[in-house]
Formats: C-alpha cells, structure tokens, sequence
C-alpha cells in the first residue's frame, strides 16, 4: 500500500523553509534509530549530527537548537540536555583488549545529542505565532538546525521592549543579537535579585537603572547606596569605547546628615570650603564664616562645603562650577534645601544636586512607630503619648528619677496639663509643642516614668528606650549648624519637586556600620514617594513610572527568626506591602537585591514575580525557589543569571549581563 504522502518532498519542502526564511542553518536530523516519544514527562528527542556540523558549531549542553518536522510542518525549540561523543570503535562494538587505541582519526563520528522539546508553532504562520507546549509527534529525520535570533526570540516569546538585563546565554557562550528583556508591567510587579558577593549584581543593577531611564519615557530611578556605586552612573567607563547607554547628564544625591559628620568635618566647613566660598562666590577675602552677618549666606556655605566633601570622597579631583543653592528663613536662622553645580570630571561634565537630608523629631515622632521598625507592636501604638507625657514632665520640672523610686505615689500625669498647641500638619496635640529628643534622652527617667504610669511592661519600656538610644546615635534627628550665634537646619526636602524625573540616589555611606539603625532613613523616604505618587494617583492623573532599587535589601526588611531580633515584623512587612501590592497602581516597581535571602523577609520571595539568580550556592536558590537551577548558577561566571518570570514561555532564560556601561568601582 502507497503512502498518501510524498516524504522526501516534504522533507526537502522543510529544508528550504528553513533556510530560506532565516529560521537557522541546518546541522543534523532526528535520529532514525530511537523511537521518539512526545507526551510523556521528561520526553527526549535524539538528535545525530554530523563530525563536522559538530565540530564548526560546537554544541554544548544548554545549547538551543531548532526542529522542523516533515510530516506536520512544525516548528520546534529545545535545548540540549546531553551530548554524546564516541569513537569509531564503540559504533561498531570493538575494543582493544590490550591497552586503549591511538587511532585519533576514529573520533570523526557522529555526535548524538539528547533534546529536551520547549515550545512549537507551525512552519506557516510562524511570524504570528504564539509558542505553546509541545504536542506534535516529532518524526524520525525531521531537520535539526541552529537557530537564528529571529527564531529563538519568537520561540522564547522574549519581549522586544523593555529594560535589558543582558544578552541570552546558551552553552556556555553569548548567544550574538538576542537580548532579554523585562517589559514594563513585569517591572511593577518587582524583581528579586540574588548573588553572592563579586557575582555581578552591583553591575547588573547599575546597568538596569541605565536601560530604565533610557527606555521608560519619564521615569524616576531612586537607588538605595550603601557602597557609593550610583554617583559613577554620571562618568563613562574608561574601558568600553563603545557602550550601549552614556552616563547620566544629572543626577540628585539625597545626603543624610548626621551630628558627627557635621562636627567631625568643622575644621574643614569652617577653615576650607567655606572661606573658599565667601572668596571665590562673594568676593570677601580674608574672611571666616564667623563674620557673615546672616544666616542666608552661611547655609550657601554650608551648602558650598558640604558639595565639595561629598565630590572629595566620590569623585576625587573635580572641579566646580555654575554654584547654585536654595535657602530658605533668614536672621540668626536659616534652612538650606539643596545645593547645585555642574561638575567636571577628566573630560566629562554633568548636573548634580545634592540634597542634605535631617529629620526634625517633632514632625516625625508621631510617625516613629510605622518608619522605624525596632518599636514593638504594643509599643508602636501608644509610643506617642509616652513620649508626649514625657515631655509634659520634663517641661513642668518633674523629678522623674524620685517618682520611679517611690512606686506609691501618684503620677505625675494626674496634676493639671500645661497649655497645649497644634501638632505640625494640624493633627492633635502637643503639649508645649515639641517633643524634644534630646531633652528626652538627657531626661531618660521621666521617658521610663511615662511608659509605667501607661502601664507598659519593662520589657517594653526597655524597647521604647533602646529605640530612642538608637536614633540618638544615628544622629539624624534635628541636625544643626551654627557658628557665630547664626544656625543652618537641615531637614526633609518638597518630595513632590524631587521626584519629577531621572536618577536619585539616596547616599547610606554613613551608615555602612549601622544599616539597620539606617532603616528609619529608608522607610521614611520609601514612605515620601509612595505618598507622592498616591497624590498623582487620586488626582486623576497616571503617575511617574518610579523605579525603586534597594541593594542588601536584608538590612532593612529583614526575616524575624533570620534577621534582626529587634526589627517589628508587622512594620516590616506593611511597608513591603506598600511598596509592593499598593504600589503597583502607583507605577512604582521594586528591585530587591541581596546575597543573603536567608535573611530576607519571605514577604519579598512571594511578591516579586521576576527572580534573577547570579552565582549563588544550591541552598540559597532553594531560599528563592531556584534549586533546580543550580547546575547553571552554582559556579557561572559573573554576570551569567538565570531569569525566571512569567513574561517568558519557557518560565526561564538564561542571560550574561552586559559589562559596566559607566565607572565602576573596579576601575578606580
């Protein structure tokens, strides 16, 4: 009985397609001598390819290679899961009874290589198509080829736009034009970044924040900087003559002053920077800080030299100009918001705003509980008021000491109230007005005193006092400036007017030793632009596309049993679901990146629906969900990750990074 179709027609009908379409170059058939099974899990394909197809292509284990059959006309993708190399005394059963051969020629044989099938779609149609599972049965003989970027980016379905993570890597190589890419919405639902220590991640983000400027029109980059990487983002990188995204052109630093810093750098604020300012920008040789007659131009002092020791420390030896600064108040005090300049680096030049950043306790103490996670639960909800009976003693002359050491008397809460006056924002009560942090510390008795008469437990007493310590030692709160009885404050800057565009970079360089302590430096600002763009969002416009990244992420969003003993989970994990769950409608996406997700909340592992794993040991990628990856990652290069999300058909891919677009760290 004849066959209804003419095979070796269709086969060569197949050839053709496939060359003449550019889907890839042949280089083997389906073997005719194993029986292929489609259907079953785990099925294999066995794939012979010929000695010198071999040898010219080079075909590795993970490895993508193209199957046309010619029976269905279909087009499939799989990738290589073994090859198998013998000589030509193992085909035909020989072997030397003696000792091994030396016959080199008997090597040019035949590989056979196992397949595992991916996705299909049919050979008509193919530009349209949309993969799906494999399900057609693949024939004996049907034509294996190397694929072609056009074919492994419809078969992969791997997004035409988007920010690039890098280039698709099979086989131990780059694969050359393919590259991967994470669309938009992907990026609002978060990335979960893991590496250990010199795997790339540094690179990778930097070289993300890039590629999110460049390709998502209007976009704001805020990146958390513990190691003081993102201000290179404005300097090219002196070994990539070519580079596929230029340095920034400006760039904002959010800087948190702290007391010491302040102190500790006196010497050079006073007898440096600021005399240079006065002679270089007024005109008053021989004159000191000391002698300026208002509080306007000592806070553009402070300014001028609070630039130059920020551009001392990250950018070496630059220079200055076009010195712009804003200040607002007047007299004895003033309030400096922010300092500009154009900076010139060698042969670059760009913008930088530096945004000095304190925190005044009397606006923000109500707000402790829900931006500094160290206060318990129970604490959190009546911290406030302790501190506000607190203050009441101290301002009405309590010997707080005496009144704990006589348990029966009364309260000093019980004796009438001073006269009281709004809170900042017009939200209750203070009495006298300020909650004062120093004078809470310096009167730390009348602090225990309050939280007993609320009948608080020591252990929380204890809490609420090793968490007042703990800012006292940040020295981040009420943040002053003064020379010549003439005072500079630093604060929080118009959020709003900050975050209108391009990169921001919260510098953290200051609390490298203390990151958690830094956390309420973190929530607060994390809270500001969530609110900000909640405003855009309820004013019925679409807000800025925000991209938040937060490098050693376990620092400040900890797992309770891993991380910090201190940290208040429910804090911690309200303020991921705000980031997260609520600020997906707001446009903002997150990306996490850490090399210890053991000690990451498990809230970010079931939020962020991209996980990116660079070189990483096996029970890490088990952390993350990634353990069946561990053969690709557990000793990859750096910059080689495997990318899983949902965005690709085939769940995963496997990309190298590109090479620092910018300065790194490592060309210094």
């Amino acid at each position: 009985m004849g066959i209804g179709v003419d095979v070796g027609a269709s086969a060569r009908g197949v050839l053709k397609a496939v060359v003449e379409r550019g889907l890839g170059e042949p280089i083997g058939r389906v073997s005719a001598g194993d029986v292929i099974i489609v259907g079953s899990e785990g099925a294999k394909v066995l794939v012979d390819v010929p000695f010198n197809d071999y040898v010219r292509h080079g075909v590795g284990v993970n490895d993508y290679l193209g199957i046309a059959t010619i029976i269905h006309g279909r087009l499939v993708l799989g990738r290589v899961v073994e090859v198998r190399r013998s000589h030509v005394m193992g085909l035909v059963g020989a072997s030397p009874i003696l000792e091994p051969t030396e016959d080199y020629t008997g090597l040019a044989t035949p590989a056979t290589i196992l397949l595992e099938p991916l996705t299909e779609c049919p050979l008509e149609g193919f530009e349209d198509c949309e993969p799906n599972t494999v399900h057609t049965p693949i024939d004996p003989l049907s034509i294996v080829f190397k694929p072609s970027p056009t074919f492994l980016r419809r078969m992969l379905q791997l997004p035409g736009e988007g920010v690039l993570i890098g280039e698709l890597y099979s086989g131990g190589r780059v694969v050359e034009g393919v590259d991967v890419k994470l669309p938009t919405h992907a990026l609002y639902e978060h990335v979960l970044v893991i590496g250990t220590t010199g795997s790339g991640k540094t690179v990778l983000l930097k070289n993300m924040a890039l590629s999110m400027l460049n390709n998502v029109k209007g976009s704001t980059v805020l990146a958390l900087d513990l190691q003081g990487d993102y201000p290179h983002l404005a300097l090219p990188n002196p070994v990539n003559a070519k580079p596929l995204f230029k340095p920034v052109g400006s760039l904002t630093v959010i800087q948190p002053i702290t007391r010491d810093y302040l102190e500790g750098y006196r010497g050079l604020i006073e007898g440096v920077f600021g005399v240079e300012y006065l002679e270089d920008y007024l005109g008053e040789g021989g004159a000191e800080l000391s002698d300026v007659k208002d509080a306007e131009t000592l806070a553009k002092a402070l300014g001028y030299a609070l630039l130059r020791l920020f551009i001392r420390d990250v950018y070496g030896d630059a220079e200055v100009e076009g010195f712009n600064a804003s200040v607002g108040g007047g007299g004895s005090e003033a309030v400096l918001h922010w300092v500009e300049a154009t900076i010139k680096v060698g042969g670059s030049s760009f913008r930088l705003r530096l945004v000095p950043w304190s925190l005044r306790f009397s606006d923000v103490y109500i707000e402790l509980p829900r931006i500094f996670p160290v206060f318990s639960e129970r604490v959190g909800v009546i911290l406030p008021r302790v501190l506000e009976n607190a203050m009441n003693y101290i301002n009405h002359g309590v010997n707080c000491a005496q009144q704990l050491s006589q348990r029966g008397s009364r309260c000093p809460g019980e004796r009438p109230q001073a006269k009281v006056q709004a809170r900042a924002g017009g939200e209750g009560t203070v009495e006298q007005g300020v909650v004062d942090l120093d004078a809470l510390l310096r009167e730390q008795a009348c602090v225990e005193l309050a939280a007993e008469c609320l009948r608080l437990a020591w252990q929380q007493r204890d809490n609420i006092v090793r968490g007042l310590h703990m800012l006292g030692r940040l020295g981040v709160m009420d943040v002053k400036f003064t020379v010549g009885g003439k005072s500079v404050l630093l604060e929080e800057p118009n959020y709003g007017e900050l975050l209108n565009g391009g990169l921001i970079v919260l510098d953290l360089r200051l609390f490298r030793e203390q990151p958690t302590a830094a956390s309420i430096i973190v929530y607060r600002v994390l809270s500001r632009v969530f609110e900000v763009r909640d405003v855009e969002l309820r004013g019925g416009g679409e807000p800025r596309p925000t991209f938040i990244l937060i490098d050693e992420a376990h620092n400040y969003f900890p797992q309770p049993e891993r991380g910090v003993e201190d940290f208040n989970k429910d804090v911690v994990e309200a303020m991921i679901n705000k980031l997260t769950r609520l600020g997906r409608v707001r446009r903002i996406g997150v990306v996490f990146a850490t090399h210890t997700p053991d000690d990451l909340n498990n809230l970010i592992l079931q939020l962020t629906n991209t996980k990116i794993a660079l070189r990483s040991e096996g029970h890490v990628l088990e952390r993350v969900g990634l353990r069946e990856y561990s053969s690709e990652v557990t000793y990859a290069q750096d910059g080689v990750a495997v990318v899983k999300s949902y965005v690709f058909r085939t769940h995963s891919v496997t990309a190298r990074a590109i090479p620092p677009q910018t300065m790194h760290r490592s060309h210094k």
